[in-house]
């Protein structure tokens, strides 16, 4: 009995602690008092007095144990609200039943009111943290989009923490092309084969969403029939969300979510989503659509200064070609005027020798004149490198020339250079020939030989110190065929690089002329190629000679047989010094020569009836040029062979000059080239 009473005066107490003090305090305390009340009197000692006393005893410890039993219901509800029960637990407890009491309404009617608190509670839980994850989330996307410049890791970032919060399978988020009026897959998850899909503004689901701006939720995938078109990415089954992808007043994407089984925990008792995601879904991609759209406005402002820059580089390139190239060309222009009378001089040297050549006389002067002749004819070679500089367009007598069989053939001519004079020097250098198929060119294959040679010799000059590797490989590219010479020696600078291609620059000093790559430029750029320089000091340098595919008609070979039977020929040359040396040539052959000093004079001699096997005509000439005096003289007599002899190397500027020259040669005019020519005219 100690212990009720002590609860009685505590500050707390259990509800069965709260009974037992009740019941002591309503039915054992009076028991108590009665029993000592009659014992004072003398009565407890008549036996039905203690009958009565120990009758009252057992009623009132049974009306404790009923009264239990009530309370117990009470508590077990307390309990199972303290231990956060459920709905069932609760149901459970309401149908205890009192002994000898029955079902006491007032305990079931508590126990109902409770598991309805309890449920709402739970269901107002589940809301508010399910608001408070959603919460964070639009805040760590909100965060994320600001640190996240590119868009394609944007939209993966993005989709991933989206999906998460709303517990979605697959999802996908599209964006507008502007220009297309489409919808194109920018990040997906959870599907397969999405690559070249595009579905159009207005057209199912997510071109509806992009066209109104309205979001649509889809309770059942499978039987929604505006999921059957075909272009469509596969979402499966279950529930399906599209919103709109906002930046401002303008719709630039969609997001695409869907939930393949129904009932996961936050989306309803069906599994679709629910009004607090499609608020929470159109919130974010309101916040998210500015980020997206500045980052797709980055990248193509990106990429339109990578094109910028990539123009800019492109016309810097082009005005540096430009540039060199007119350099270059008024550069030729000077050389070809200086080339014409130095072959004019030359002429007459030449022409002179070789008559002093033909007559008989001592060893001696002939030795000597042999090499005023040699002498003469190499000062013509320098001048024929001149003139391939200068000429920017092409020969007409180009033939199908093999880039692989020439660039073999300069290494074996070049071997005596590169491998037995490097030999007794003590050095080695290494030639590599790296060939692969490609097409055949059209062009002069001595000319060619001659650049491909030029570059090899000053690459085998470049290692030839010390030794090196040198590789000569050759490769088909597109439109072109490329050969390309390599060395590992010392390199060029940048100034000395660009420098290298203008005529009469040399880092050879006395021993260079100044002519080789300049030559070089002019011959490949005579064949419509383009002749590069890549160096750097200390890495070696590649010269790398491109030629165009499309072929251009071959000429006939040139004759070389002497000619025996004298012909009739009309020379016109204004300078006297070369026409009569010509002349004499000619006549030293038992030709018949008429030499004129203009063109017109010659129409003259031909209108008079005067009869001619050939006329040798002069290109620059005064008044009339040789390519006029050809024309005029086809115009009324065809069949008469017309050969043109130019210092200038000047090519047919039309058809009709092409149809008015049969022949051509260059001066200074040897007997050898004359003879070759007679040759031809005699065979017809």
């Amino acid at each position: 009995m100690g212990r009720p009473w002590r609860r009685l005066f505590s500050n707390t107490t259990s509800l069965r602690g709260a009974a037992a003090t009740i019941f002591a305090l309503t039915a054992i305390l009076p028991l108590s008092t009665l029993v000592a009340l009659l014992w004072r009197s003398g009565h407890l000692r008549d036996p039905h007095a203690q009958i009565n006393v120990l009758l009252a005893l057992v009623i009132a410890l049974l009306g404790f144990v009923l009264f239990q039993y009530l309370i117990r219901g009470i508590s077990s509800v307390a309990s199972a609200v303290h231990a956060g029960g459920d709905h069932a637990a609760l149901a459970g407890n309401q149908q205890a039943i009192v002994p000898a009491v029955g079902r006491v309404g007032e305990i079931a009617e508590i126990t109902e009111a409770f598991a309805r608190l309890l449920g709402e509670l739970r269901q107002s839980t589940d809301k508010l943290g399910d608001s408070v994850e959603k919460l964070g989330a639009l805040n760590e996307v909100a965060e994320l989009a600001a640190r996240i410049p590119a868009l394609s890791d944007l939209l993966e970032v993005v989709l991933e923490r989206t999906m998460r919060t709303v517990h979605a399978s697959i999802g996908s988020i599209m964006l507008v092309d502007a220009e297309r009026r489409t919808l194109r897959i920018a990040a997906s998850r959870g599907l397969t084969d999405v690559e070249g899909i595009e579905v159009a503004v207005g057209e199912g689901i997510a071109g509806k969403v992009a066209q109104l701006g309205d979001a649509v939720v889809v309770e059942d995938i499978e039987t929604d029939t505006r999921f059957s078109r075909p272009n469509d990415p596969k979402y499966g089954g279950g529930s399906f969300i599209c919103v709109p992808l906002r930046a401002r007043d303008r719709v630039i994407g969609v997001l695409n979510l869907a939930r393949k089984q129904p009932g996961i925990e936050g989306g309803g008792a069906t599994g679709a989503f629910s009004a607090t995601d499609l608020h929470f879904l159109n919130a974010l991609m309101t916040n998210v659509g500015y980020a997206v759209d500045n980052a797709r406005m980055l990248d193509e402002t990106r990429r339109t200064a990578r094109d910028l820059q990539q123009a800019l580089d492109d016309a810097r390139a082009a005005q540096a070609r430009l540039v060199e190239g007119e350099t270059l060309r008024a550069l030729g222009e000077l050389a070809s005027g200086m080339a014409h009378h130095l072959n004019n001089l030359l002429a007459v040297v030449v022409g002179r020798v070789d008559l002093l050549l033909s007559a008989p006389g001592d060893a001696e002067p002939r030795s000597r004149l042999e090499i005023i002749r040699g002498a003469a004819l190499d000062a013509a070679e320098v001048v024929r490198r001149v003139l391939r500089f200068s000429d920017r367009q092409a020969p007409a007598a180009f033939a199908s020339v093999d880039l692989n069989e020439l660039a073999c053939e300069v290494v074996e001519l070049q071997r005596p250079r590169w491998y037995d004079e490097a030999q007794l020097r003590g050095v080695t250098i290494d030639v590599v020939v790296e060939v692969h198929p490609v097409p055949p060119v059209t062009g002069d294959a001595a000319a060619l030989r001659e650049v491909i040679a030029s570059v090899l010799v000053n690459a085998i000059e470049a290692v030839a110190p010390s030794g090196g590797r040198i590789v000569v490989a050759t490769a088909a590219e597109p439109g072109s065929v490329a050969c390309s010479i390599r060395d590992s020696g010392r390199g060029m600078s940048a100034a000395l690089r660009h420098r290298a291609a203008e005529p009469f620059f040399t880092t050879k000093g006395p021993q260079g002329v100044g002519l080789g790559l300049s030559a070089s430029y002019g011959i490949v750029e005579q064949h419509g190629g383009e002749l590069v320089i890549e160096s750097d000091e200390g890495r070696g340098t590649t010269v790398t000679i491109r030629l165009p595919v499309p072929p251009v008609a071959p000429a006939l070979p040139d004759g070389a047989t002497p000619a025996t039977t004298p012909l009739r020929i009309l020379l016109v040359d204004d300078e006297p010094d070369v026409r009569l040396a010509v002349a004499d040539m000619l006549a030293e052959d038992g030709h018949a020569v008429a030499a004129v000093g203009a063109g017109r004079a010659a129409l003259m001699r031909l209108e008079r009836g005067e009869p001619y096997d050939l006329v040798l005509t002069d290109l620059g000439m005064p008044e009339m040029t040789g390519w006029d005096v050809a024309r005029a003289i086809k115009a009324r007599w065809p069949k008469l062979p017309v050969a043109l002899i130019t210092g200038w190397q000047e090519s047919a500027r039309s058809d009709d000059d092409r149809r008015a020259v049969d022949m051509t040669i260059a001066k200074p005019v040897t007997f050898e080239t004359l003879r070759a020519l007679v040759a031809r005219v005699v065979r017809g």
